[in-house]
Order: C-alpha cells, then structure tokens, then sequence
C-alpha cells in the first residue's frame, strides 16, 4: 500500500487574493504527511500572475501529486489553470479541497480526488493509500482540533515574513447566519481548555512561534474569537504583554463584550490589537431574518468605548442586500455606525454563495446575482439594481474619506453638528459622478480639495 511513496513528490499550491496574504490549508496538509516518505513544496501564487508564468512554475516542479485549495476568490483562476495543467501533465493526479471544491467543474479525471470536509483526515488516508484509490470525492473525519500539531515550521519563514500568518483557536460558529459559508458548521472544537495549565502553556508556546515568522499580521481567523471569554482573555492578555512588531487581528461579535473585555482591551498599546466586529445592520429584524441575534443598543455602548478608551484598531462591517433591507436601513445602519467613529467602515454588498441558506432564499423571493463568484446581489425584493449600485458606489467613498483616517476631526465636528454621515457620503458622491471623477486613485490633495468644498468647512 505504501511503495513507492519516497519517490513521490507532491505539490500544495495556493492561489491566494494578495502578495501579502497565505493558505494555512497547504501547511496542515503538509504536516498530515508527517512519517510518511513524500517530497513535498508549497507554492503560493495571486490571480493577477499570468497563466503561462504559474503554469511554467507548476510544471518545472515535477510533481507526482498537486494540491489545491479553491475558494470563491480563486475559483475562476483554478477553472483555467487546472485544465491547462490537465493537458500538459496528464499523469499528474490532483487533489482539490476548500470551500469551493464541490459543485464546481475544474475539468478532472477519473483520477483525481476531491476533498469534501476538512481536509487533513482525508489527505492522510490518501497519503497512506499512495494515492491509488479510485478518482473521485472522499470524505474523511478529520483529527480533533486540539490534537494537530503546531501549523507552522521554522523553515516557513522564508515564505511568511512580512504577511499575514493565520492561526485559529476553534472550529466550527454558533450564529449560523444564513449568508455564511459557516451557516451549516456544527463543530464546537476548541484547541485550547482554558483550564489547563498544558494547554495555557502550549498556547503560550505557539503564540511565541508566531513572532519567530515575523509576520506583518497574525490573523486568527475563529469565526467568533469572543465566543468562548475565557480562552479570549487568556489570549489578549498574552498578545498585549508581548514585545511584538506585529498587529493581532481578531474577528468578535460585539454583542458578546463584556465588562472585563473592555478593561482588558483597554490596556493594549497602539497597533497591537486589530478587532474586525460584523455588525451587519443595526436593525434587528433584518438581523433576526438572517439568523442573528441582535442587540445595536449593547453593541453599540460597547464599540464606542472601544472607540473612545482603548487605543484598539476597530474595523467594523455592514452589507447592503440583506432580507427586507431597504436603502433607507442601510443609510441608518451607517449613520448609527459612524456615530461611534470606528477606524474603519466597510460597507459590502450580500454574496449569495452556494450552499448556504441565503442561496436558497434568495431563489425563493427572486433575488438576481451575477453567477459567478463573487456572487454578488444585483437586485433584492427591496433593493433595487440602481439602489444597490450606488451603496456599492458609497463603499468606494468610504475608503476614500473616512478609512484613510485623513479627515477624523472633519467628519467628528460635522456629525456633532447634527450631519449625518449618509448624507455627506452621498453627497462627496454626487461630487465625483458631476464631475468624472474616478472612485479611486486620486491624491491626497484632491481628496482633501473635495472633501472641503462638499462639506463647506
């Protein structure tokens, strides 16, 4: 059953969304092969490269076995490769797993494997198989998160230095909002028991290794970090002790802070701490539609002091195309948002992504979206193409004038006035369309010559 395997070589390869970005997929594979007698690289490539370039690079490696991870931003750019590599490496076997692994066409043959599930049980069975099985989808119960191994190896460094390392705590989230590709994850693991004086140490321990890769940003991508307070406080505790360079990126559910989060937070010196908290829509219908529990009032006493106390990079998220969201909930979804003066507001249009039930609500109420990824909505039972277009516009003017943070004490003295940050944002928009003038791209300067005669200051 295992012949062979030290004269194989195999290939994890990631197509990530930037330069600076990585695929902690590739590493837990990696580290499934431990004891077995492969040769094995991991290459990581952007969409931008071109398709001969990525395919040379491929094909000089002389790989046995390739790997892939397809994700809704690299989906297309695997549908041209892989058939391409098809043609110049027919005896080449390829394994494909990830969000977007299923459902997908990406020209395979008889065979090729797909992985269905988390991917380390199954990449192991295959391993220990050499690969020979018959082609087709496997699924396989992957190892507890608490029993893998560390992801990250001392010679990764080479390849992590000054990006965005990702690390998690757990799997699987309790909200099961209905646009989330995690709608349907019903795992509660956790790698870590706060209780545990091992596992503190082992926590420590990895947390140390992180900083021997020198990333640019530690991210740790649970879906909830907040989730489990006890594990979050141990953590951010350790993060705002450490003699770092680099920043800590967690994603929270506001609602969900307490009391001895803030104090804590509230000790973390600049640049240390990045929170990412999707608030969505401070509506609580809309959210209830959407499967959240929702309490803006909470969150938002929360946010502020985050705001206000602490020096805490705060992030936050709204969507525009939500179930029963009108232009009008969006605008006052923003409004309330800004009133608090986070350092970023992102505001994204809804993906209505396969297999996730908003996919198929959205089919129920006759929602239309473009049909390949990112799936963005293009008409909602209450939004329409033109409402949706111009929200989409005004997410471009918000990286332009308020997530630049070159104009704080503007947009502070003018909603103190009693302005509201829709209307200022609409309006430095009407500006740019009079005038032609690109949503991008422009200097400081001519956002600054802008800004001042739209808001009169």
């Amino acid at each position: 059953m295992l012949s062979n395997q030290e004269n194989k070589k195999i290939c994890f390869i990631a197509v990530n969304s930037a330069w600076y970005q990585s695929n902690p997929a590739l590493y837990y594979l990696r580290n499934a092969l431990e004891g077995l007698p492969y040769h094995f690289e991991i290459y990581e490539f952007i969409p931008d490269e071109p398709l001969f370039d990525v395919l040379s690079t491929i094909v000089s490696s002389k790989a046995d076995i390739l790997c892939f991870s397809a994700y809704i931003w690299n989906q297309l750019y695997l549908k041209l490769l892989i058939p391409e590599i098809k043609k110049l490496l027919p005896e080449t076997k390829i394994v494909i797993g990830g969000p977007s692994a299923l459902g997908e066409d990406y020209k395979l043959n008889d065979s090729d494997f797909i992985v269905k599930g988390a991917g380390e049980g199954v990449f192991r069975y295959l391993a220990e198989n050499n690969f020979s099985l018959e082609g087709g989808i496997y699924e396989v119960p992957a190892p507890s998160l608490n029993t893998l191994p560390f992801l990250y190896k001392e010679e990764d460094r080479a390849a992590l230095e000054g990006k965005l390392v990702y690390y998690e705590c757990s799997r699987g989230c309790p909200f099961h909002c209905i646009y989330c590709l995690s709608a349907r994850d019903n795992r509660k693991e956790l790698r870590f028991n706060p209780e545990s004086s091992e596992d503190r140490t082992r926590l420590y321990d990895e947390m140390e290794q992180l900083l021997t890769l020198k990333p640019r940003t530690v991210k740790f991508v649970d879906r909830c970090f907040n989730l489990n307070p006890d594990l979050a406080h141990l953590i951010w505790d350790y993060v705002i002790q450490m003699q770092a360079d680099c920043e800590f990126h967690f994603e929270i559910f506001p609602e969900l802070l307490k009391e001895e989060d803030l104090t804590l937070l509230a000790k973390a010196p600049a640049h240390r701490i990045r929170l990412e908290a999707g608030v969505q829509t401070v509506n609580p219908d809309i959210a209830k539609a959407c499967g959240r529990s929702s309490n803006w009032e909470k969150a938002k006493k929360s946010l502020a002091f985050l705001c206000e106390k602490t020096q805490v990079q705060l992030h936050t998220d709204l969507l525009a195309g939500l179930p029963g969201q009108s232009m009008a909930s969006v605008l006052h979804s923003l409004d309330e948002l800004a009133s608090i003066f986070p350092d970023e507001i992102q505001l994204g249009s809804l993906k209505i992504l396969p297999d996730t039930p908003m996919y198929d609500l959205a089919k129920q109420k006759h929602y239309l979206w473009l049909d390949t990824p990112l799936w963005q909505v293009l008409r909602t039972d209450t939004l329409s193409f033109a409402e949706l277009s111009t929200l989409n516009a005004l997410s471009k003017i918000l990286n332009l004038y308020w997530n630049k943070k070159e104009f704080n004490s503007e947009w502070r003295t003018l909603l103190d006035s009693g302005k509201k940050a829709s209307q200022l944002a609409l309006s430095l928009l009407a500006y740019h369309q009079e005038n032609h003038i690109p949503l991008h791209s422009i200097s400081r300067q001519e956002r600054y010559n802008i800004f001042a005669m739209v808001s009169n200051l």
